[in-house]
């Protein structure tokens, strides 16, 4: 099964616990799943295979959209790199994937012509998967 990123926004949580404010729309989402990994632990003499679950990475969302004035101005003060926050990010499909993190956001390069790029990056210190149905009581209208 294929996510697309079509249709991906972005949310912060507001002043409310647990509830979540559009901040963004997002041109390209990070992965933010993978299968569980494994250590071999096997050892030569062994006639049976043996392993270890192993310790997960903190990961890395990365993020683009386009920029406007409006749109950085509202994530610049959203994010921090000095205290966690929480975010949620839905998908076209309307699951969606609660994290924890520090964040910046910055404009790329601009050329003529082009629409400009803002990027997002956060450290996340936690992270869960929202389904559909959990998803719409977390989003403030």
């Amino acid at each position: 099964m294929a996510i697309s990123d079509v249709g991906t926004k972005l949310y912060a949580e507001g002043a409310t616990p647990g509830k979540y404010e559009m901040l963004v729309k997002i041109k390209s989402a990070p992965a933010t799943g993978s299968a569980p990994k494994s250590i071999d632990t096997t050892t030569l003499d062994s006639p049976y295979s043996t392993s270890i679950p192993d310790r997960p990475e903190t990961p890395a969302y990365d993020f683009k959209y386009n920029y406007t004035d409006t749109d950085f101005t509202t994530v610049q003060a959203a994010v921090s790199l000095t205290v966690d926050k929480n975010y949620l990010i839905v998908y076209g499909d309307g699951s969606g994937e609660k994290f924890t993190g520090r964040g910046s956001t910055w404009i790329d390069a601009v050329d003529v012509g082009k629409v400009i790029d803002a990027g997002l990056s956060f450290a996340v210190s936690s992270h869960d998967h929202v389904a559909p149905a959990a998803v719409t009581t977390m989003i403030t209208a």
